[in-house]
């Protein structure tokens, strides 16, 4: 497998959760630990961003404020040693190795990013992003560039909508985004059922 970093991006305002995401239980742990826990499972080089120091793994602070997913994408490209950062944002706490694993076998000297696209929907907060792209990064975004659509453009970007054989159970779960209280319910409902645990009670 091609050197790879796995990389969460944990310096969100969790506006519609009104809550930290990352620091919510799900089970005996927390949202974040969880991600790393599955991220682990692909690459044991990992990278935080966030500005607060992480007892584990390295963490990488924002170099550009107010500017999105592409400062945290940005920070860790920075500080990362792989060639290619495997991107996760902080609430997908079903996210699956081998969703990435599958993405990795379209990354070449050829291509820039490789983005998933899944039920017609680009996730590009799920995707490969290769770390020679930092510079274009730093630039974009130096002019005034905020979206990460109109970055990929800028960029030579691989979109995959095929995902044989992984099964849609595992799919629907990786790109699951956990954004708001009613989401949270539902990741404790698929916890029990999944791993048969009673979950810790929800924060109001």
């Amino acid at each position: 497998m091609k050197p790879v970093c796995g990389a969460v991006l944990n310096e969100g305002g969790s506006t519609r959760m009104g809550m930290d995401k990352s620091s919510l239980r799900l089970g005996h742990t927390s949202v974040l630990e969880r991600i790393l826990c599955r991220l682990a499972v692909l690459t044991p080089h990992l990278i935080i961003n966030q500005s607060d120091a992480h007892p584990v793994y390295p963490t990488a602070p924002e170099h550009f404020e107010q500017t999105g997913p592409l400062g945290g994408i940005h920070a860790v490209m920075n500080h990362a040693e792989e060639e290619w950062i495997a991107v996760t944002a902080c609430d997908t706490p079903f996210l699956s190795a081998e969703v990435y694993r599958h993405l990795l076998t379209y990354a070449d000297s050829q291509t820039d990013a490789v983005i998933p696209v899944y039920n017609g929907r680009r996730h590009p907060l799920s995707g490969l992003y290769h770390k020679r792209t930092v510079h274009t990064l730093d630039t974009f975004i130096q002019q005034g560039g905020r979206k990460v659509g109109e970055f990929l453009a800028g960029i030579r970007t691989q979109e995959i909508n095929d995902f044989s054989p992984i099964p849609s159970t595992v799919l629907d779960k990786h790109f699951f985004n956990m954004n708001t209280p009613s989401d949270y319910r539902k990741a404790e409902e698929w916890l029990k059922k999944d791993e048969g645990i009673e979950t810790n009670p929800r924060h109001e």
